[in-house]
């Protein structure tokens, strides 16, 4: 009898032993800060600066209300799926909104794609982690012409991007933020270009603010001590902040 039970007891602990063990250890992608769905909107308030020396006044400040909202899927020549994004405007929130263009996002492997302009940019590369850099205008030449205000500029010039960091709260306007991830896309400064572009993802939500400084100027030896806002000559300051979203 007793030959029986330490077999019967052998039997189970074997038993157990050749049960594969979960595996609990997963990667957390964070391809929710950049969610995708048919229907999503975000509403930003933008405000822009613009440098305009050949016009009737050297600097132009505005506002515009912008809405982005995803309403269709189409599929490329790969059979990637795209996520078809209407971009409208209104200058007050008393206005209807008008649909200024219409743009793609996707997530094809571990990047986050957002096409406008014919300009295809990575935003975001998963797994997200402090830290991680990537060549986000790898899909066009980071020479190209941008025209602001008459102005040609190369708005893309000395672009590198970051992670400086992930998953941290953050306020931005009145609004308390859980878990935000921040990306560096351009910080770069000589005496005549400052390229600076930052960009903050809120996860659920995607985009909740934007900045970016690209600006030139030829003042050096007269403009020596003073800020960019008051040496530059062509370009714009751009903050754009989440307002609404669903």
């Amino acid at each position: 009898m007793k030959i029986l039970t330490l077999l019967f007891t052998a039997s189970f602990f074997l038993n157990l032993s050749c049960k594969e063990t979960p595996d609990l250890f997963q990667v957390e992608l964070g391809k929710e800060y950049f969610p995708l769905a048919v229907g999503k909107y975000v509403v930003y308030e933008v405000d822009s600066t613009v440098f305009d020396p050949t016009g009737d006044s050297a600097i132009i400040y505005s506002t515009t209300f912008v809405k982005e909202e995803i309403v269709d899927t189409l599929h490329d020549n790969l059979s990637n799926t795209l996520y078809k994004i209407e971009r409208s405007e209104r200058k007050n929130e008393t206005q209807p909104w008008q649909t200024k263009k219409v743009l793609t996002a996707s997530i094809q492997e571990f990047q986050a794609i957002r096409t406008e302009d014919n300009l295809r940019f990575i935003k975001l590369v998963f797994p997200l982690k402090k830290n991680k850099t990537w060549d986000g205008n790898i899909y066009f030449d980071p020479s190209i012409i941008v025209t602001v205000a008459g102005e040609s500029l190369e708005m893309f010039k000395s672009w590198d991007y970051k992670i400086l960091s992930v998953g941290q709260a953050e306020t931005i306007g009145d609004t308390l933020f859980d878990e935000v991830t921040t990306v560096q896309q351009a910080e770069s400064e000589n005496l005549i270009e400052l390229r600076q572009s930052i960009e903050k993802y809120a996860k659920g939500i995607g985009l909740i603010y934007r900045e970016a400084w690209i600006l030139d100027t030829q003042c050096i030896e007269g403009c020596i001590g003073k800020t960019w806002h008051e040496k530059a000559e062509k370009g714009f300051i751009l903050i754009q902040k989440m307002k609404d979203h669903n």
